[in-house]
């Protein structure tokens, strides 16, 4: 099987090697920083769910107390 080389019109980068990095830095100036985004979102749904439970906790002590 032989195989044939298409020609493109389009012009690629060339993303390899030193060149990819570049264009990663280029693209997020803030690479470098760490992102603690993901915990701060993790640690808004933990609080936002122990104040369910919480107000669930009381609505449930005030049945029980107005039922008996």
């Amino acid at each position: 099987m032989a195989t044939h080389s298409i020609e493109v019109s389009i012009d690629l980068q060339d993303f390899t090697g030193d060149s990819l990095i570049a264009a990663q830095a280029d693209a997020c100036p803030h690479a470098d920083e760490i992102n603690v985004g993901a915990f701060r979102g993790l640690a808004f749904a933990l609080i936002f769910e122990t104040v369910l439970v919480a107000l669930g906790g009381v609505v449930w002590q005030l049945l029980r107390f107005i039922h008996w």
